[in-house]
């Protein structure tokens, strides 16, 4: 038997539920209401006055946006589903009892957590399209989301996993999380920063996503970022295995 048999209907179950949610318009609403306030606050309201990095300021301000639409809906979906799933429904622990290999858990719950973060993505750039963003066509716009959202989704799962209580899962996401989305480069250059305080933001994952998603190409810049996306992700992903096989509860 394949290591990621199983994966499939992890994947399935997970993207019927999220479905099933899309189909009520206040849903989708909710979703986005922070990054499409954002994006009318600063993007319009700044858009065309001010430059940052030889262009205006909604070509600057979109990616990040996509960015941050991906960080926070890969990790809340997986880490919140987990958490209530352990604590609330029970289906946790009959998953945990079924004959599958941890690796196809990890795979089928990341690859969920991974369309809906891409789905907020792409959903967000729409309505930068509209608003008049042009961007640049280049292969590390998808590179970046796929790589940021499988690693969010792991970290999802290491937070879901190692949390005792629903108030701790809060906790990761307004002093990790909640965070990043401010000050990893979403809305404003981190070269504008003193060094002391930028230096330990390039250690974030978000800060990295959101070079690689504002690049015209895979210049060496962004490979530089989508490599150090991809270590995040192996490493999460393997802690996301580990935390499944050690899983006792």
């Amino acid at each position: 038997m394949s290591p990621l048999s199983g994966a499939g209907p992890i994947f399935q179950r997970e993207i019927q539920l999220y479905r099933a949610k899309l189909a009520r318009p206040t849903f989708v609403v909710a979703a986005l209401v922070t990054p499409l306030m954002y994006l009318v606050v600063f993007g319009l309201g700044l858009g065309r006055q001010v430059r940052i990095d030889g262009g205006d300021y909604l070509t600057f301000l979109v990616p990040g946006l996509m960015g941050m639409a991906a960080m926070h809906n890969a990790f809340t979906w997986v880490a919140s589903g987990i958490n209530i799933a352990r604590f609330y429904h029970r289906t946790w622990q009959i998953i945990m009892l079924a004959p599958v290999s941890p690796l196809a858990v990890v795979a089928g719950t990341v690859a969920a957590g991974m369309a809906r973060g891409l789905f907020a993505a792409i959903l967000v750039g729409l309505v930068g399209l509209a608003a008049g963003w042009r961007p640049e066509p280049t292969a590390a716009i998808p590179l970046a989301l796929l790589l940021e959202t499988s690693l969010f989704s792991a970290l999802g799962m290491v937070i879901g996993l190692k949390t005792r209580s629903t108030e701790e899962h809060t906790t990761y996401t307004n002093f990790l999380i909640t965070p990043m989305g401010f000050f990893c480069g979403t809305f404003f250059p981190l070269a504008s920063l003193p060094s002391w305080l930028s230096a330990p933001l390039h250690l974030l994952p978000l800060t990295h996503a959101n070079i690689a998603l504002r690049q015209s190409g895979l210049t060496g810049d962004a490979l530089a970022a989508l490599g150090i996306l991809t270590l995040f992700a192996v490493l999460l992903l393997g802690w996301a295995g580990q935390m499944v096989a050690r899983y006792r509860e």
